[in-house]
């Protein structure tokens, strides 16, 4: 073989690998947008004026392509295809190569699940609220894990039934906390664990959906469990 078809075949070997390298980097990672807006429009193009296709609420989640140079990403939602202002999305990244494993696949959901609560700081606490228009403290809970298809039951003290038991000392972001009133074993509260000794929580009427410390003033002494969820 002559010099230059050794460079030639070298040259398509280096290719293919690089090729092939460049196709599994990209099936390893999969990226989602947590919806950051009251109501977001899914367009047919990358701009205002294109028909709007569907409207994703505040906290749904959207399967993200790519993102263009005008911020506008491409995603799917609910099986339709199109485009939505990166400006709006809270776009976080997840790996899907390898199988994880529990403690990864738990940490992943409850990620996503701290990403919905994200979207929802600011919003006014209403008692028996569970939608963007206002949350009382379970209904927060239970919409940020609906929106990621999980369904969780409705009321404070049967939400730590679900899931699995979690030590204090294990606590992952997205863990359901449960707090305690006085002297009864009842759960009156919950909040979603963020990290750093910190929850978001809807706190009570006047109040709106906040991060809070679990390391001082009375959530340190209401302190009852924690919950992962895991399916």
């Amino acid at each position: 073989m002559s010099i230059s078809k050794k460079i030639i075949a070298m040259a398509v070997v280096v290719i293919t690998v690089i090729t092939s390298l460049t196709v599994t980097a990209f099936a390893e990672e999969q990226r989602y947008g947590i919806v950051t807006a009251s109501l977001l429009n899914i367009r047919a193009e990358n701009n205002t004026q294109s028909t709007i296709l569907a409207q994703a609420p505040c906290g749904s989640s959207l399967l993200v392509y790519w993102v263009d140079d005008l911020n506008w990403a491409r995603v799917s939602y609910h099986g339709i295809e199109g485009y939505a202002s990166g400006e709006f999305l809270s776009i976080y990244t997840v790996n899907t190569d390898e199988m994880p494993s529990r403690g990864q696949a738990v940490s992943t959901k409850g990620m996503a699940a701290l990403e919905v609560a994200k979207s929802c700081l600011g919003i006014p606490y209403v008692y028996g609220g569970s939608s963007p228009s206002g949350f009382d403290c379970s209904g927060l809970v239970y919409y940020c894990y609906q929106q990621l298809g999980v369904t969780l039951n409705r009321v404070a003290d049967d939400q730590m039934k679900n899931g699995v038991y979690v030590d204090k000392s294990e606590l992952q972001p997205g863990d359901i906390i449960g707090f305690t009133s006085g002297d009864s074993s009842y759960i009156s509260h919950v909040g979603i664990y963020a990290g750093n000794g910190m929850m978001i929580h809807a706190p009570q009427t006047g109040d709106v959906v906040k991060y809070e410390s679990l390391l001082t003033g009375s959530y340190s002494l209401r302190y009852a469990g924690a919950r992962r969820i895991v399916d």
